[in-house]
């Protein structure tokens, strides 16, 4: 019996924290109880224990909850044997300081992108910070992502993927989004306007290794209240440089 409420609990914890790393913002215990179906008390205790190894994080001010350093330093040290030290960054901070945009290094987790670095000049309240995860099917990073899948893998992507409508203008059917991905593909560059957020456009690009295959990729993002989409694509061609010189170090010859 202590095994099985010990599996249980493990369970529960993994919920939990699986939910936190997935949701855009901080979540209160309430909206906890209602994602996970757990009751009250259970959820305050699973918490507890989180908190107290640094796996959670609570904010007493709006007593809301979130990722905590240690699932952060985690995930570091799984990107880190990716060898992505490679990606510098005074990249990031060159991008950002020619740009004036906001910058961000994304890989592929499964079916989402996680972003394990970022120079951000012009904050977003809603926009993920590092560690966090977003969807493929409606940011800049993930449409590159799904661009340079195989055919198996955008299979098994699509099987599952829930394809949310986060506003007016995100594509939710795979038809419309994999007519875009050729284009990619040519051009070197995704966008995504007003497709996760309403106040904000991106771009992205993606990091190749010597095979072609894709390691990771750089995006340029910015609230409309900054600047306009038209300036942002203004910013492909450093975009673009970028991501090939990085490239170059994993061995991808580029022919751009």
């Amino acid at each position: 019996m202590s095994r099985e409420i010990q599996s249980s609990i493990v369970q529960k914890s993994v919920a939990v924290i699986n939910l936190l790393a997935r949701h855009k913002g901080r979540l209160s215990q309430t909206e906890i109880v209602q994602a996970t179906g757990f009751n009250k008390s259970s959820t305050h205790r699973i918490l507890s224990i989180l908190i107290g190894q640094e796996l959670v994080e609570y904010d007493e001010r709006d007593r809301t909850y979130s990722t905590g350093p240690l699932l952060i330093s985690w995930a570091r040290s799984a990107w880190g044997k990716m060898d992505l030290s490679l990606v510098k960054d005074q990249d990031l901070r060159d991008l950002a300081n020619e740009t004036g945009m906001n910058v961000a290094l994304g890989v592929r987790v499964e079916h989402t992108v996680t972003f394990t670095r970022a120079n951000v000049p012009h904050p977003y309240r809603l926009a993920v910070k590092e560690g966090g995860q977003s969807e493929l099917h409606n940011t800049a990073v993930g449409k590159v992502f799904l661009a340079h899948m195989t055919d198996e893998e955008r299979n098994a992507y699509f099987k599952v993927a829930e394809l949310e409508k986060f506003t007016e203008t995100t594509l939710t059917s795979r038809q419309d989004i994999e007519a875009g991905l050729g284009e990619i593909r040519d051009n070197g560059f995704a966008v995504s306007d007003r497709e996760e957020f309403y106040q904000v456009v991106g771009i992205a690009a993606p990091i190749l290794d010597h095979d072609n295959r894709i390691l990771a990729a750089i995006s340029l993002w910015i609230p409309l209240r900054v600047a306009t989409l038209d300036e942002l694509l203004a910013c492909v061609p450093a975009l673009v440089e970028k991501t090939a010189e990085i490239s170059g170090r994993f061995g991808q010859l580029s022919d751009r």
